[in-house]
């Protein structure tokens, strides 16, 4: 990249689609305008597009029609980060198959493969003369889902569960959560450090998507939202070489925290769940994440607030419940989002 250009270059993100069903067309159109301008929009779906395959045994599977990668790229998706607890749900046969029709679609992918290799690779797209390179890798790995050396599945970064119980607490509290101390597995760590050092000796920026963290339902109240597990891993990536780290799976938005002056999304929420009626407990306030870049650099991150309707659809929020959740869930960061114009702008508070 040639740094004396400052021709910023836009990259958008948005939450976890979950579809069953191929979504309207004036749906479609309307969605479409929130993603213009970027130079590359990446999207996680949670659900495989593919009548292929059984299903594994675990609390959800979730399928959705193979004809609605075209109705992802039409909305205006050209990347989909496939590593998740549900890219596997109908194992290897309905994965691969999935595969195709993102390919069929004209929409590039990362995070899933016929093996290790394949699913830890990263995929360079040009953008403004420059190359953006994605990773995806899940912390959420269900039974038969992590990728082998010669076994399809998904980029894995396994976490290590430890529970600790306050005997005397319990006795005054019976039923009481235990405490759960979680830590990566280091020879996973160690392989992502490495794939987005790699990454980064071919491309001008290099952004990691993780599946991570805990929804709602799961979570008590006693527990932080974000796990510490989730900072360490954030935190190497960067170090390695990534300029930002994009979170999603907890169905609800979290907070943004800088470190060393680029953004870590811990979780980006909902963007399209034509289920959401199943699932009420659900965040339906819902973003566009535009990072914008010069010299290959972070320069911006703008959030373009929404509001998921009863249909899961995304819409305007004119009351800007998701700016005023993001803000209360960033001030542990030292992070608020300020409006500029018709802009809404994170940075650092102060």
């Amino acid at each position: 990249m040639n740094d004396t250009d400052g021709n910023p270059v836009t990259i958008a993100a948005v939450g976890d689609f979950m579809l069953v069903r191929r979504p309207a067309a004036d749906d479609v159109k309307a969605v479409r305008s929130f993603l213009a301008g970027a130079d590359v929009t990446i999207a996680n779906v949670d659900a495989v597009l593919s009548d292929l395959g059984t299903p594994v045994p675990k609390w959800a599977n979730l399928r959705g029609p193979r004809a609605a990668a075209n109705d992802l790229r039409a909305i205006g998706i050209d990347l989909i980060a496939m590593a998740n607890n549900h890219a596997m749900d109908f194992r290897a046969e309905g994965m691969l198959d999935t595969r195709r029709a993102y390919a069929e679609a004209g929409l590039r992918f990362a995070g899933a493969g016929e093996n290790l290799d394949a699913a830890t690779a990263s995929v360079v797209v040009p953008a403004g003369g420059r190359n953006v390179a994605i990773l995806s890798m899940s912390c959420t790995l269900p039974m038969e889902s992590p990728a082998g050396p010669e076994s399809p599945g998904i980029a894995p970064v396994r976490v290590r569960q430890a529970f600790a119980i306050d005997e005397s607490l319990m006795l005054e509290q019976p039923g009481t959560v235990p405490a759960v101390a979680c830590s990566l597995d280091e020879t996973d760590l160690a392989r992502a450090r490495r794939d987005v050092a790699a990454a980064r000796a071919h491309a001008d920026v290099v952004i990691p998507v993780v599946h991570w963290g805990v929804p709602s339902p799961w979570r008590a109240p006693s527990h932080p939202i974000i796990q510490e597990y989730q900072r360490t891993l954030g935190h190497a990536l960067i170090d390695a070489g990534a300029e930002a780290v994009l979170g999603n799976h907890a169905h609800e938005l979290h907070g943004i925290e800088f470190y060393r002056d680029k953004p870590i999304a811990y979780c980006l929420g909902n963007f399209w769940i034509d289920t959401i009626d199943r699932y009420p407990w659900m965040g339906r306030e819902s973003l566009v994440l535009r990072l914008s870049f010069r010299n290959g650099a972070v320069s911006d991150v703008e959030i373009i607030p929404l509001l998921l309707d009863d249909g899961g659809v995304p819409r305007p929020d004119p009351a800007r419940r998701s700016v005023d959740l993001l803000t209360r869930l960033s001030a542990e960061f030292g992070v608020a989002v300020e409006e500029e114009g018709d802009r809404f702008l994170v940075r650092r508070a102060g």
